[in-house]
């Protein structure tokens, strides 16, 4: 799991010093049983353990000072036990330097997993970036959980910058995992990212996410996958978002303690190829103030079942809750939800952003735009 602006992946940790030192402790243990176990194959055995452990947590050159000090100590005359034959003494030696062998073995797969982890979080930082604590005058914060073991990356991308018309956000859900699916989400917040400087409106950004998957598509660049993406655009000067869905789930909007869903008619999601690309339906207006919270989310959260399986009740789950910031908000989804799963199926995403003021300069006013009505909302749960 990863919280943007809060944690950052680390490719590899270090061996506790408490572990290093096992293997020190182990050739103590097994020097005392050989001074009292007189018989040399129960001595033997045991002291050929030591450096077999030391493979697994030290490196080559520690591991085969360790086997050293215990080839001294099993070929040296001690008092009351037998020495070793010249026999046993090979065998011996032969165990101590295939532990060695481990452990060079061992630190070369190391090293390409911390590598490829590298690798990894490089690729996830392209569709994951670190969100910043604000943008303008919203503070924001986001949180994704592969579904995939082991895993980091998938078919989730998010992102919120600033643009010539207002603060806009994207968050979407490409078809499937693996590298097809990253390298499509990474595409498409790289258009996104061009996008929002020249469209003025959302349908723009839109149409031309749909052109550049089907086009790449068509040329082989990317699989054919299809993606749901949710837009939304925060104006610095007027209390309203403005919203527009691709087969996307509807975000939520935390007003104080009531909790209430946006009535969205989404366009279908990107990549279909039911018809050629066109510009989707003008977005939705939604009252948005100060202090007022949007959710957004990917389709993994709300398909997470409990054991008999119904799915997570999200809306409800918020009912009378007030969190201090987004990031607190996103932890508590997260928690609750970890809480109620039995199994999740899908990658996880979530954005939470939170209006904390108004900015009315020059260069941050958005250019005219013709007045909409604004689309009512559902409440789903709350105090009125």
């Amino acid at each position: 799991m990863r919280v943007s602006g809060s944690i950052r992946l680390q490719s590899g940790t270090a061996v506790p010093l408490r572990v290093r030192l096992l293997p020190l402790a182990a050739l103590l243990a097994a020097t005392v049983f050989q001074l009292f176990r007189p018989d040399p194959l129960h001595a033997g055995i045991a002291m050929a353990i030591v450096p077999v452990l030391a493979a697994f947590v030290l490196g080559p050159v520690w591991t085969a000072a360790i086997a050293g000090l215990a080839l001294v100590v099993v070929a040296a005359p001690l008092p009351f036990s037998r020495r070793f034959d010249g026999d046993d003494i090979v065998v011996v030696v032969i165990v101590f330097a295939t532990a060695v062998g481990i452990s060079w073995i061992r630190q070369r797969f190391v090293a390409g997993l911390v590598t490829m982890l590298s690798v990894s979080e490089a690729a996830q930082q392209a569709i994951l970036p670190n969100l910043p604590p604000r943008v303008g005058d919203f503070a924001c914060a986001g949180l994704y959980h592969s579904a995939q073991r082991g895993a980091w990356i998938g078919g989730d991308l998010f992102d919120v910058r600033p643009s010539p018309f207002g603060t806009r956000l994207i968050l979407g859900d490409v078809q499937g995992h693996g590298l097809d699916a990253v390298g499509t989400a990474s595409m498409l917040l790289s258009v996104f990212h061009e996008a929002i400087l020249d469209e003025e409106e959302l349908g723009g950004i839109a149409w031309r996410l749909e052109r550049r998957i089907l086009d790449d598509a068509a040329h082989g660049y990317v699989p054919e996958l299809f993606a749901s993406v949710l837009l939304a655009e925060f104006a610095e000067d007027s209390d309203e978002v403005r919203l527009l869905s691709c087969g996307h789930p509807p975000p939520l909007l935390l007003r104080g303690e009531r909790v209430e869903e946006v009535d969205l008619k989404p366009a279908p999601v990107l990549g279909l190829r039911l018809a050629a690309p066109v510009r989707p339906g003008e977005s939705v207006a939604v009252p948005f103030g100060a202090d007022e919270t949007l959710l957004a989310f990917s389709d993994g959260l709300v398909e997470a079942r409990d054991e008999d399986g119904n799915y997570y009740p999200l809306a409800s789950h918020l009912q009378g809750l007030v969190v201090p910031s987004p990031r607190r908000l996103i932890e508590f989804v997260w928690d609750d939800a970890s809480r109620f799963a039995a199994r999740m199926d899908d990658d996880v995403s979530i954005l939470a952003v939170t209006r904390t003021g108004r900015g009315r300069t020059a260069e941050a006013a958005r250019p005219e735009r013709a007045e909409r009505p604004e689309r009512p909302v559902r409440v789903i749960g709350g105090r009125r």
